[in-house]
């Protein structure tokens, strides 16, 4: 009797080739979803680079437009800088393909400068007036820490002892738990205050708006450029011989053009009797530091840049320094 020959091995035969068959096509596919994953990250980051240089450029074109306003308000009036000149115009926003351009120029002598503070020679400094009016700006801000003011000193001078008492020096901050040197240089930026012995994110948040960090070591504020919203700044400028209350009607009531020279602003009536021999000196109706605001959006890319602009004797400007990248 024949015997019927079996047929299981080819059906096993047939059944692993097509499990291999459906592996091979799994790990293919697998594969070329890796790629596609893999060139969409390469072409988000390259067009993130791409929107990101384009930033700059739009941004560097927002800097060349800053210095055409300011240029042609020192044309129009080259003795006195105000609040209503074109400069001062609140941020202005342009359209543009993929996103926008903003802009702002601030005045960078409407705020106290923070290099100001420097000591030279064996001078001490409580007997700066700069130190008085940090001190004085301290205490209108409701800030009990008068020796923030002699830190700041310290950090700004090139002594690496403390000029006082008071004082605060590399000692100081190396005896904290994460130590550090004093800067004992100028300030690059007022962000580095935060770093002052004595200065805490509080006390940051409160007066830094009317602090500056130029790289000019002479203290004059512009008195038709402080802002309204600051009138602590303009009494402590003033040596708090006025209070803060009255330097607020004193900024409202400011001339729409500003006053043309310092004894006109002494000449007001709210001023007429107080003592400025020692402060005349350092204010002004002029500004020579700026800096202008950038900020572009290309997509989902943002770009800020921060030039502070330096006018010179024939009122041109310069670009002093340029800081670029965080959107804040």
């Amino acid at each position: 009797m024949a015997v019927k020959p079996s047929v299981r091995p080819r059906s096993r035969q047939r059944g692993v080739a097509l499990l291999t068959v459906m592996l091979t096509l799994t790990l293919a596919i697998l594969l070329a979803s890796g790629v596609i994953e893999s060139l969409r990250r390469q072409t988000q980051l390259s067009n993130g680079l791409q929107n990101r240089e384009q930033g700059w450029w739009y941004a560097l074109s927002a800097e060349e437009l800053a210095m055409k306003a300011l240029q042609q308000d020192f044309k129009d009036d080259k003795d006195v800088v105000h609040l209503g000149q074109y400069w001062a115009t609140s941020r202005q926003s342009f359209p543009m393909d993929k996103g926008s351009l903003s802009g702002q120029i601030f005045d960078r002598q409407g705020c106290f400068n923070l290099n100001s503070l420097l000591v030279s020679g064996e001078k001490k400094p409580d007997e700066l007036v700069p130190v008085k009016i940090m001190k004085a700006l301290l205490e209108n801000y409701e800030i009990d820490t008068p020796n923030i003011a002699l830190a700041t000193a310290d950090w700004v001078s090139e002594k690496t002892e403390p000029l006082s008492a008071s004082g605060a020096d590399d000692d100081d901050y190396l005896s904290l738990p994460v130590p550090y040197l004093a800067g004992n240089t100028y300030m690059r930026d007022k962000s580095e205050w935060r770093a002052v012995m004595g200065v805490t994110p509080v006390i940051a948040r409160k007066v830094m708006p009317s602090l500056c960090a130029i790289p000019a070591t002479s203290l004059k504020i512009n008195v038709n450029t402080v802002s309204v919203e600051q009138p602590e700044l303009m009494a402590a400028a003033l040596l708090n011989r006025i209070s803060v209350s009255q330097a607020e009607d004193l900024l409202k009531e400011r001339p729409r053009d500003g006053w043309r020279t310092v004894t006109d602003f002494f000449a007001e009536g709210l001023l007429n009797n107080i003592q400025k021999k020692d402060i005349e000196p350092l204010l002004a109706v002029k500004s020579d530091f700026f800096e202008v605001d950038a900020r572009v959006q290309i997509e989902n890319t943002q770009v800020r840049m921060r030039s502070l602009l330096v006018r010179g004797d024939k009122n041109t400007l310069a670009v002093v320094r340029r800081r670029t990248g965080e959107v804040l």
